[in-house]
């Protein structure tokens, strides 16, 4: 039976540099967000109570998405597939921002100065006004195919729990609370949130030598909805 399965739905599990979590972002991994991800085709799941207003999107219910069974939470997995994306000219730079409430999907993985890279199926809600961070997802082939649960080799999935703070103006530290799959979040994440509509959440492995290799950008979905 899926990890997905287990928890009640066909939920998602992380990497990018995270957490690209998108989160691949294993303690030895240039990924943001583990390098690892059980898939499952369940629809994303969000509600956007204040109308799409992201300014007031305050999400009271992601302690009911924390879970007791070993899989530390229960929000499905994303059923978008980003490819990698090898990218030219100059590397975007962290700047930091207010963190925004709710539920995110990736929908970029790319890096700077490499020709090869991970793709994603990963999501992550940020609750408690950016002080609690759920990862879950996994890494995919370059090429955005492959799955965990299918037994493809050289992919990565986790499932997480994690309290946020501030390490500078650009950089969050992560403590682990609960961890499930085979890879992990980085202690730290290089971030930039985008004033756009709907807002954008840009993550990279800050303790990896060169952060610019994977960085994953995650988009705004509105409030995530207990299963």
């Amino acid at each position: 039976m899926s990890r997905e399965h287990r928890i009640l739905i066909g939920p998602t599990a992380v990497a990018m540099h995270v957490v690209a979590l998108l989160l691949g972002c294993s303690a030895g991994s240039n990924d943001d967000a583990g390098q690892g991800g059980d898939h499952d085709a369940t629809p994303d799941l969000a509600s956007r109570p204040d109308g799409g207003d992201a300014s007031a999107a305050g999400c009271p219910n992601v302690a009911d998405l924390v879970t007791g069974d070993g899989l530390c939470n229960a929000v499905p997995f994303p059923t978008t597939r980003v490819p990698f994306s090898a990218m030219s000219g100059p590397a975007p730079t962290f700047t930091g921002g207010t963190l925004i409430d709710g539920l995110y999907t990736a929908i970029e993985a790319e890096g700077w100065d490499t020709d090869s890279g991970s793709g994603r199926q990963m999501g992550l809600v940020i609750g408690d006004g950016g002080t609690t961070l759920l990862w879950f997802g996994q890494t995919l082939r370059d090429d955005g195919s492959g799955d965990v649960d299918a037994g493809t080799s050289g992919l990565y999935w986790l499932r997480a729990n994690y309290e946020l703070s501030a390490a500078s103006s650009n950089t969050l530290a992560l403590r682990e609370t609960c961890l499930a799959g085979t890879t992990a979040g980085p202690p730290e994440l290089l971030y930039t949130v985008t004033n756009t509509d709907p807002p954008q959440l840009l993550l990279a492995n800050a303790t990896a030598p060169n952060p610019t290799v994977a960085i994953t950008t995650y988009e705004w979905r509105g409030c995530p909805t207990v299963p």
